[in-house]
């Protein structure tokens, strides 16, 4: 198992904090649950969150070749077959723009067979996932069918279009997801009800990865487990044993951890790192209670 960093005690922490005062001075700003997560870490408490935005981001840069493998690897695990990144769309243009969301990161590939996989990390699952879903992956189908008519002109049919994933991993799923007892995996296709045109099922299919269900459900990780149960592992697992327990199995994700550690190997750069997360969450509660209200 990787080292975790190993200030022997809170007070240890706070001191090295101190020797910065504008530094310590963010600290005591943080709520006391994260400034015990960033105790407990430097302490060798509990691993860092994967889910956070400035930690998931640097492990899947689809702008890096090792981030972007690590997103092959991911999508291949989700999607249960070996596939290639061929290319990464940029998100400009859209339509559809949320200045403050509950998404850690949304990002747009093109697959070895054409078709494109829109991959996206919440936070906290929306309240109507499913039209926010359709809505996505509309605006992506549009795009994609502007472009065609532009480069294709009259010789253009629909039959150009290829198919998009909408790949949605929740950190926390809404309560409709928990119904499914024993479920953290959940896939949506459009079908007919009489049968027909089962083989072809349209232009979009929607894969939801619930990390809440799926720590409830998975507590331990092996040699004989999958590669998308590695993945929600890490994606899920603060506890060093599981993480010990994880890199044990899956050797391959111990570069990944030694990363992180360089990357937060020191308590200051954290502070800057969870005063990001903090404004980040007030602005989402924010946007949450307005949602509610209008719901209301």
């Amino acid at each position: 198992m990787l080292p975790l960093p190993s200030f022997p005690s809170r007070e240890a922490v706070e001191a090295h904090l101190k020797s910065d005062p504008d530094i310590f001075r963010d600290y005591l700003l943080l709520p006391s649950f994260m400034q015990q997560e960033l105790v407990d870490f430097c302490m060798g408490r509990q691993g860092l969150k994967i889910t956070y935005d400035t930690v998931f981001r640097k492990i899947f840069d689809p702008d890096t070749d090792k981030g972007l493998k690590r997103l092959e690897s991911l999508l291949s695990a989700i999607m249960g077959r070996p596939l290639k990144i061929i290319g990464v769309m940029p998100r400009e243009g859209t339509q559809l723009a949320e200045n403050a969301s509950f998404v850690v990161m949304d990002v747009l590939v093109q697959l070895d067979d054409q078709s494109f996989a829109n991959i996206e990390m919440q936070k906290i699952g929306y309240s109507f996932p499913l039209a926010r879903a359709d809505c996505y992956i509309s605006d992506i189908i549009m795009r994609q069918y502007v472009s065609a008519k532009a480069e294709l002109g009259s010789d253009f049919t629909f039959n150009d279009l290829h198919k998009v994933y909408g790949i949605i991993l929740m950190e926390q799923s809404p309560g409709e997801f928990h119904k499914a007892a024993g479920h953290y995996i959940h896939k949506r296709k459009p079908v007919f009800d009489t049968g027909i045109y089962k083989d072809n099922p349209g232009l979009h299919e929607d894969i939801f990865l619930c990390l809440d269900s799926f720590h409830s459900n998975v507590h331990n990780v092996t040699k004989d487990s999958s590669e998308l149960e590695a993945w929600l592992t890490f994606l899920s697992a603060t506890d060093p044993l599981v993480i010990g327990a994880l890199i044990e199995a899956f050797p391959c994700f111990a570069p990944i951890y030694q990363e992180i550690m360089e990357f937060a190997k020191d308590p200051k750069e954290l502070i800057g790192m969870l005063s990001k997360e903090l404004y980040i969450m007030d602005k989402n509660m924010e946007r949450l209670m307005v949602s509610q209200l209008q719901e209301e």
